[in-house]
């Protein structure tokens, strides 16, 4: 269930790392990272969506598929969801932590 919690830490210690790189201070690139790990995690979960309905309704065939289907998160099965929002509070939490952990006098 917790697959895309790894995957999550590693976009958001890549994405904080680049930014770092760049120059862009480090409170900014740390959240920068954890917005492409939130990101990275919910484009998968639009595309996996896209694949079930396309399986289950569209008879094989992208071009069947109503546009922004993705996007129907209300749609999305339990999995789906516990996944992202696992992940997503993971990168915030990673996040915080690393903040306040930098941050100290």
């Amino acid at each position: 269930m917790f697959a895309h919690v790894p995957l999550a830490l590693i976009i958001q210690c890549l994405g904080w790392a680049l930014g770092r790189r760049l120059g862009v201070p480090h409170r900014a690139s740390l959240w920068l990272g954890c917005f492409a790990a939130g990101i990275a995690c919910i484009v998968r979960e639009i595309t996996q969506h896209e694949y079930r309905w396309i399986e289950a309704f569209g008879h094989g065939r992208r071009a069947n598929m109503p546009a922004l289907e993705g996007l129907a998160f209300w749609d999305w099965n339990r999995h789906s969801i516990e996944e992202t929002i696992v992940a997503i509070a993971a990168s915030v939490l990673f996040a915080l932590l690393v903040d306040r952990w930098v941050s100290r006098p």
